[in-house]
């Protein structure tokens, strides 16, 4: 009886530590410009992010020097933003070769792609979306790489849903799935998001968020610094731990106006407070 209480009261100890384990947190690179990557790095580092994320694979440095200098900072290039088109005829897609050509650099890091498809749902199917996601993951296997489905709006794969569902098809242990907020509230506001979290499981590897406005339909409302809007932070973060999602959180920043920087340091003082 000693023996079973001691074991219940260890796993649920480590359940809870687990729980509060802080999420690292990332900045997008489409909000931070500074220009050259040093100037990046330092304020990242001087804010307090953990690194940066959704990056795009050409840059002033060649990717292996950049990854380096990340490292060198002791910052970490959580994921970069890649994808690919699905054919107008219903067979086929297509992708830039850069992401086959950054594979090998990426071997031995935690650094995923967060993979975007393109495409019609009137004119192609989940067949082509499998058999893309799948060359691409293998590609990715072989040097240990793991994968994110990036839901977008507009896309092929634009709700949490969708990259569930492809995910699932593809049967690649190294596919998982990216939660977006501001897509979500675009594409699927209705949709009952601890639903939709609790049916990505194990696969929510990724989550994103920014300010934004309840019932917003322009990317100016839902992309907004964390600390402006009425979306609901803190229940989101309580949706996410119920979950049991143990990934890194990025900030989406696209198109936000004003001063990079003290975009930057608004988002990331209002999501600590959130701890």
């Amino acid at each position: 009886m000693r023996r079973v209480l001691f074991h219940f009261v260890f796993i649920t100890t480590v359940g809870l530590l687990a729980a509060d384990k802080p999420w690292p947190v990332f900045a997008f690179q489409n909000g931070v410009h500074f220009g050259k990557v040093q100037q990046r790095i330092a304020v990242l580092k001087e804010l307090g992010y953990d690194g940066i994320g959704s990056a795009n694979l050409n840059a002033d440095l060649p990717l292996p020097q950049r990854l380096k200098a990340y490292d060198d900072a002791g910052l970490k290039l959580f994921s970069f933003y890649v994808g690919g088109r699905l054919s107008g005829n219903g067979t086929g897609h297509s992708y830039s070769p850069a992401i086959t050509q950054a594979l090998p650099h990426l071997k031995g890091r935690d650094t995923f792609l967060e993979l975007y498809v393109q495409g019609n749902k009137r004119s192609n199917t989940d067949e082509q979306a499998v058999a893309f996601l799948q060359e691409i993951a293998d590609q990715a296997k072989a040097h240990g790489v793991k994968i994110v489905l990036y839901p977008h709006t507009g896309f092929y794969i634009d709700r949490l849903s969708d990259a569930v569902r492809i995910a699932r098809k593809a049967k690649r242990d190294n596919v998982g799935v990216m939660f977006n907020l501001c897509h979500f509230l675009r594409v699927e506001p209705k949709t009952d998001l601890a639903a939709a979290l609790k049916d990505a499981g194990p696969l929510l590897w990724r989550v994103s968020t920014s300010g934004a406005e309840i019932d917003g339909t322009s990317w100016g409302q839902l992309i907004q610094t964390v600390d402006r809007g009425n979306y609901d932070q803190a229940a989101l973060r309580a949706q996410l731990r119920a979950v049991g999602f143990q990934g890194p959180v990025g900030f989406q920043c696209y198109a936000i106006r004003g001063d990079s920087k003290t975009n930057l340091q608004r988002s990331i003082n209002a999501w600590n407070k959130l701890k």
